[in-house]
């Protein structure tokens, strides 16, 4: 067991590598180091805060994990990723644990490989941001219940409630997108058994810092409003709009659980209990949390792909025991399977042929051109095509993804080398702590500059620092006038103001 953990430990390590060294923080990771950052110096573990002001709009969990983080191994992009790819870690280790014993070993590394082998994990899960760790603790609390349900194993039930009120913890009501299909399969077949030993402890991991949180700091009526605001509230800026948008979040919803979906049509072999025996159970249960995800966040405006990543642990378990029974196949590929390679094989020989003519792509994308070019040439068996399918996002990984590490600090979402540049010219200025932001800034920046200002973000208040940064966009908010220009720092994309107050003391 140790060194089948120590494999898979690896292959993580070596799967999410060249994303995880991306010397900048993307999206809204510099956001979420932010406000960790603000609660570990300020000491105030019980409220976040961003900009000096209290935030409600996501629960505590994934701040708490990268103030720890930031406490223990500095703030860097190495140790604010590590609990996502440590998360991705443990559901590895899990699906082998909950696979091998009711399905078998075949199945066990099945599932382990198509979690951490999916392209999305190699992809998004070495980030700061709050969804790959709530997909892995949705993922594995759903795996633990539809196993323990299935199984009547309360033990195993019990772990389903305490990793759903840690979901809860990171990103609050979300969870039950994603639950409530796996409890309507529950309910159907198992009248709610063992309900109390799910329910329980989902219930008390969270309430364990809302109590607390409600009765010193702040009223619950004001945080349901931010939770109604941040996720049921959604619902109801739907617009007729958002209904062609529907085809592109459903193909999204498809390809987020490549390369498993190519065998949901793929009978798992047997005679079947027409009463649905526990193997059954524990895959239905999966598989619906999954699809009845994608529905009910097809009433969603928006939905971006990082809202289903959970569905990639879901299917991937869901679908592993069908990919083992066909690897295990002693013959060659059948005529559909050949066809789908031939389509890689010309997609790729087309690539290798293109790519060097194409302004702005690196020479990398040829190694997985490449790679993609000989597979008809050399996956003849299924086991060969599982093994290609699991390969194939981990050379992208270290050919396309690697690439795209190494240029990222040139492209024109890069902030961390502005921060550096800003942080030079305010202490070439000598501007010390009276510093406050005006209206929006960006994380990154901030965090390049080992700037953790006092703002306004909405810029409703008066400010009264003697310095004041501000983004000068297209629609700026409005400026007080005996604020005057001293630095504009002009970035691709951006640019930023720095503001004296007039009459201030020198």
């Amino acid at each position: 067991m140790l060194l089948r953990a120590f494999l898979l430990c690896l292959l993580v390590v070596v799967g999410c590598l060249p994303q995880w060294g991306i010397p900048d923080f993307q999206g809204t990771e510099g956001r979420r180091i932010q406000i960790a950052l603000e609660m570990a110096r300020s000491g105030d573990w019980l409220v976040p805060t961003l900009g000096g002001e209290p935030t409600w709009a996501k629960p505590p969990l994934h701040y708490w994990l990268l103030g720890g983080m930031s406490e223990l191994f500095g703030t860097n992009v190495w140790s604010m990723r590590l609990p996502s790819v440590v998360s991705i870690m443990a559901a590895a280790l899990l699906a082998v644990v909950l696979m091998r014993r009711w399905f078998g070993e075949r199945a066990a590394w099945i599932a382990a490989l198509g979690v951490v082998c999916s392209p999305l994990v190699v992809y998004q899960w070495p980030s700061a941001e709050i969804d790959p760790l709530f997909a892995s603790l949705t993922g594995m609390s759903l795996w633990c219940l539809a196993t323990g349900i299935a199984r009547d194993r309360r033990g195993i039930v019990i772990a389903s409630g305490v990793l759903g009120g840690l979901a809860l913890l990171q990103k609050g009501p979300p969870y039950f997108l994603f639950a409530i299909g796996a409890y309507l399969v529950w309910w159907r077949r198992r009248g709610l058994r063992h309900a109390l030993s799910h329910f329980v402890p989902l219930l008390i991991v969270p309430l364990a810092y809302f109590v607390p949180l409600w009765t010193l700091r702040i009223a619950p009526g004001e945080m349901l409003a931010v939770a109604n605001e941040e996720t049921v509230g959604r619902i109801w800026t739907f617009t007729w709009g958002h209904v062609t948008s529907i085809p592109d979040f459903w193909l999204r919803a498809v390809l987020v659980q490549m390369p498993f979906v190519l065998w949901c049509f793929w009978e798992w072999r047997g005679v079947r209990d027409a009463r649905m025996d526990e193997a059954d159970l524990t895959l239905r249960m999966c598989s619906g949390a999954a699809v009845l995800s994608i529905v009910l966040l097809t009433f969603f405006p928006g939905r971006p792909t990082r809202y289903i990543l959970p569905n990639v642990l879901l299917f991937t378990f869901a679908v592993a025991p069908a990919v083992a029974h066909f690897a295990s196949q002693e013959r060659q590929l059948g005529s559909t399977s050949r066809r789908l390679l031939l389509i890689i094989g010309v997609a790729g020989g087309l690539g290798l042929v293109v790519v060097p003519f194409l302004p702005g792509v690196g020479l990398a994308v040829a190694g997985l051109a490449l790679v993609a070019a000989l597979a008809p040439r050399v996956v003849r068996t299924p086991r060969q095509l599982v093994a290609f399918c699991l390969v194939l996002p981990v050379v992208a990984s270290w050919t396309v993804g690697f690439d795209r590490a190494q240029r990222w600090p040139e492209g024109g979402k890069a902030r961390a080398e502005a921060g550096r540049l800003l942080r030079h010219e305010l202490d070439a200025a000598g501007i010390g702590a009276d510093l406050v932001t005006h209206g929006h800034i960006e994380a990154p920046l901030l965090l390049g500059a080992d700037l953790l200002p006092d703002g306004d973000e909405m810029a409703r208040r008066q400010p009264t620092a003697r310095w004041m940064l501000h983004e000068r966009a297209d629609t700026p908010p409005p400026m007080p006038k005996e604020y005057e220009e001293r630095l504009r720092l002009c970035v691709p994309g951006q640019i930023f103001v720095l503001r004296e107050r007039s009459g201030a003391p020198r």
